[in-house]
């Protein structure tokens, strides 16, 4: 079914089942909800998917849709997205796509709108940010790399066609920084990585605390923009196991079905890093008070 907005016309995240909506025409804004009203976070342009946060699992009541008068978009329910998700065909690979580049899109621009929520106050000392540092790559023990990709739900035969590397982050040390060019991914295998942000006025913020099979640094290698934020090994050394751009575009160009579950893993993990920049986002609205 293919619905045309009006002016006003506003859908929100409490509804059941979800709603969720591919914008063919137009685009849309995402606001997140908070006591002053409705605060916009980002906005998004055709064709792009609206809202996957619910339909993946998400929390209802955070944020809502507000479609640009005369945009068109068709509505599925969110068991069809799960589904397609997942699937190994031509209609899943398209799918993958289009969420991968939805939900970067998205969390790309809520994070812009948070580094500069603090603009023009008083800034604190500047915080210095870590050199890079690694201990030197190695080879990936294949029996820990196998638990690991069950651990995060992956097909351990997938792994001899990665061409993984094994990399140490320092304790403190940045595995990467915001604003260079990113030509790898990370699938974290032990310690942890905080991903942080350097607010305007405020000083450096945690986005998240990632842990053992999450994945860092995949936004790059979705929409070949610079990183967006600054990544650190968190309370000790981190290991990481490097998947190259490359690789990654090969799995997501191609829709090679071994590369579904990878695909659809990362585009989980992006849907909850939106949800909760989104509310990261209302509790600096809150923070700043009536206006």
């Amino acid at each position: 079914p293919r619905r045309r907005f009006a002016a006003g016309d506003e859908f929100k995240d409490t509804a059941t089942p979800a709603s969720l909506h591919l914008f063919l025409t137009g685009g849309a804004t995402l606001l997140a909800e908070t006591p002053f009203g409705p605060h916009p976070v980002a906005r998004l342009s055709a064709p792009a998917l609206l809202d996957l946060r619910v339909a993946f699992g998400g929390s209802p009541g955070i944020a809502r849709v507000a479609p640009e008068p005369g945009s068109v978009a068709a509505w599925f329910p969110a068991d069809e997205a799960r589904a397609l998700l997942f699937d190994a065909g031509a209609s899943g690979g398209a799918f993958r796509r289009l969420a991968l580049a939805s939900l970067t899109a998205a969390l790309r621009e809520t994070n812009a709108a948070l580094g500069c929520f603090f603009e023009g106050m008083a800034a604190p000392p500047p915080h210095t940010r870590a050199a890079a540092g690694t201990i030197e790559d190695g080879p990936v023990d294949p029996a820990r790399a196998s638990d690991l990709f069950e651990t995060a739900g992956l097909d351990p035969a997938l792994l001899p066609s990665l061409g993984l590397v094994a990399r140490t982050v320092l304790p403190g040390a940045a595995l990467l920084t915001a604003g260079e060019r990113g030509e790898e991914a990370f699938l974290l295998a032990e310690g942890r990585l905080r991903v942080s942000l350097e607010i305007a006025g405020a000083g450096e913020e945690a986005l998240a605390i990632l842990r053992r099979g999450d994945i860092a640094g995949e936004m790059a290698l979705v929409d070949d923009a610079p990183r967006s934020a600054d990544i650190y090994a968190h309370g000790g050394p981190a290991v990481v196991y490097v998947l190259t751009r490359a690789v990654f575009q090969k799995l997501l160009a191609s829709g090679a079905p071994e590369g579904a579950p990878l695909l659809a893993g990362i585009a989980l993990v992006l849907a909850r890093r939106l949800e909760e920049a989104i509310k990261k986002a209302a509790g600096f609205r809150i923070l700043a008070g009536p206006v």
